[in-house]
């Protein structure tokens, strides 16, 4: 992070600190409450060890820590962790994503991470997840520049992903038509409309404005196609979250603190994260960054959970197909044959 990126997070944030400063010893400035939060979040040390870095005591750093994070989500989220709402910010997000990774009127990827935490007095299961680790889900979509557009975070790490989908305010901003999604459009070279979509993997439930693989048993060669040209676009935001990991690596430990300081130091981190990204701005046509593709087993469950089982409509199903016969025709990509070879 640079000094200049630093001093407009302090002017945004000292407000916020200085009025929450009632408990604390006025002699711990708003830059050194800033300074030791970045220091925690992005090098996941234990407070007892900035303690000896600082000289501040590990009781004043539990309440100075979460005090900033709080800060630095309650003012940068609306400039720096805002999802798009007019037409335009869609379209704009939708090209990036065609020049870049070659999937037409696509808004972004969607998947789920687990952030692991240390378990809360009397939680029982509720935050027990298939990894056997306590968490929260992180639910985030990203744009071609692996900044996060969308955002929700503190779901029970019970939950599935889809289940967590389902309730999001994104799902509902869908249902309702509130975030108005760019009307059907011709991908190129095609005179057959097609609607707008959001990229996730096997645990979403497939829906007109959102895309999943087709499953396993029912695979073709113009299916692997579509599940290729899908996955090569969806893994931007496992990307995104191994980038935000990595960054603030505070998210690569169990974090010991209770779920809703957990999810604000998260909202926290993902703010930083955008603001990193902003001045990383993908150039129109720049070659995207590859990675080998990963493969997620979602068939293990939490014992007596059945799994999300949702039949998708027959609008959903003829959305997919009409993406997947243009991949395989007027659509194809001059290497999908290679990556995809015959059986």
């Amino acid at each position: 992070m640079t000094r200049k990126q630093f001093d407009m997070i302090l002017k945004k944030v000292e407000p916020l600190i200085a009025k929450e400063n009632t408990a604390l010893r006025v002699s711990i400035s708003a830059d050194q409450r800033l300074m030791v939060t970045l220091r925690y979040l992005a090098t996941g040390t234990s407070m007892t060890q900035l303690h000896y870095d600082w000289c501040i005591s590990v009781a004043s750093l539990s309440a100075i820590i979460p005090e900033t994070c709080h800060a630095i989500y309650t003012y940068l989220c609306a400039d720096y962790l805002r999802t798009p709402t007019t037409e335009q910010e869609w379209i704009e997000i939708s090209r990036q994503l065609e020049d870049n990774w070659n999937f037409p009127n696509a808004l972004g990827a969607l998947d789920g991470k687990h952030i692991v935490m240390t378990k809360p007095w009397h939680a029982g299961s509720e935050y027990h997840n298939y990894k056997t680790q306590e968490s929260i889900i992180l639910m985030a979509m990203c744009d071609a520049n692996y900044s996060f557009t969308y955002v929700d975070v503190g779901a029970q790490g019970r939950a599935s992903d889809g289940g967590v989908f389902g309730r999001s305010t994104l799902q509902l901003g869908i249902e309702g038509n509130t975030l108005n999604f760019p009307a059907d459009r011709c991908p190129p070279n095609s005179n057959q409309a097609l609607p707008h979509v959001i990229l996730a993997d096997e645990a979403f439930q497939l829906q007109t404005n959102l895309m999943r693989p087709y499953p396993k048993r029912t695979l073709n060669h113009e299916r692997r196609i579509f599940n290729y040209r899908l996955s090569r676009l969806r893994r931007l935001i496992e990307n995104s979250f191994g980038i935000l990991s990595n960054t603030w690596r505070i998210l690569l430990r169990r974090i010991d603190l209770e779920p809703e300081k957990t999810k604000t130091l998260v909202l926290a981190c993902c703010i930083l994260h955008n603001i990193l990204r902003k001045s990383r701005t993908l150039p129109r046509g720049a070659p995207p960054q590859t990675q080998n593709d990963e493969t997620q087993d979602y068939g293990e469950q939490l014992p007596g959970l059945a799994p999300i089982a949702l039949r998708p409509t027959a609008a959903a199903s003829r959305v997919r197909d009409e993406y997947c016969h243009y991949f395989n025709t007027i659509g194809a990509v001059s290497w999908q044959e290679r990556m995809v070879p015959q059986l």
